[in-house]
């Protein structure tokens, strides 16, 4: 009988054992760059959940043209370096320029700074000095893709009623350099 209970130790030590490394390994395969693929912005009347309209696009560069957007839209990623299941780095579309991301993936911070940055900031690039992502966005990262989640609410004067929105980004992981030769 002890024999039994010895060999159930065992087993359970090594499915343990077998599921923290799968765990571990797991997590590990979302590190990596991801490129931007395409973003959705939704935007409902806060207490009816009504919708006033929705927008998606694969393109970074219809946003500029969206005069309807009654809220600045939180920075879109074109590309982002995810470790350990938290963004640390990325690149905006509006500047194209890298940021690292700190506090816990909360602050863009830019990775560099040129004379042109610390002496004249462009009318079109709200995000050019370090700025703060909104502290209840979501990050999911699925197979081979990330979601990033920022809900958002807001008051406008076109509407006699508060609004409340989604802004959701959807990034594809990059293939590896595979050497073909």
């Amino acid at each position: 009988m002890k024999i039994f209970y010895i060999a159930i130790f065992c087993l359970c030590a090594i499915s343990a054992y077998s599921q923290t490394t799968r765990a571990k390994n797991a997590k590990q395969e979302t590190n990596g760059s991801y490129s931007f693929r395409s973003a959705a912005i939704s935007v409902r009347n806060h207490e009816t959940k009504a919708e006033v309209f929705t927008r998606a696009f694969n393109d970074t560069v219809f946003l500029k043209e969206m005069k309807e957007l009654p809220f600045p839209v939180q920075p879109v990623f074109l590309s982002a370096y995810i470790q350990s299941g938290m963004l640390s780095a990325c690149t905006l579309w509006n500047n194209l320029k890298e940021y690292n991301v700190v506090d816990e993936g909360r602050l863009l911070l830019p990775a560099k700074e040129s004379d042109a940055d610390l002496n004249a900031k462009s009318e079109d690039d709200m995000f050019s000095p370090s700025y703060s992502l909104s502290p209840l966005y979501i990050l999911t990262i699925e197979d081979n893709t990330a979601t990033f989640t920022f809900p958002e609410i807001y008051g406008n004067s076109q509407y006699d009623f508060t609004l409340e929105g989604t802004f959701t980004i959807t990034l594809v992981r990059d293939e590896p350099y595979k050497d073909t030769l």
